[in-house]
């Protein structure tokens, strides 16, 4: 990647963390952050976006989707944030939505 692109890519996943922290508000219930569980979930704006939902102490729960695809890898996530639930599913197909729901349920009340 050219140092330019780099640049203008950095501006834009800044001003995406921006931009979901002003909707951390006082009134939500907790928060469910979405995660390609075909990459790697080390990166910096992950690491930043949940320490910045924990400072705000709101519970989380952590989505590892695209299960459905063959380089799916949901215990990398399970790994990368032990301290959360974490629920694996397909968006695509469908699968374990409902074990999402019970999941918010728990957390969210």
């Amino acid at each position: 990647m050219e140092k330019d692109e780099a640049i203008i890519r950095a501006r834009e996943a800044t001003e995406g963390v921006a931009e979901a922290m002003h909707w951390l508000r006082e009134d939500i219930d907790g928060v469910i952050y979405m995660l390609d569980s075909t990459l790697d979930p080390f990166l910096q704006v992950n690491i930043m976006m949940i320490g910045i939902i924990e400072s705000r102490r709101l519970p989380v729960i952590i989505v590892a989707n695209k299960i459905d695809l063959p380089d799916a890898i949901p215990a990398r996530i399970r790994s990368a944030f032990p301290q959360h639930p974490v629920v694996a599913v397909s968006g695509l197909e469908g699968r374990n939505v409902e074990s999402l729901y019970e999941t918010m349920l728990e957390c969210f009340g």
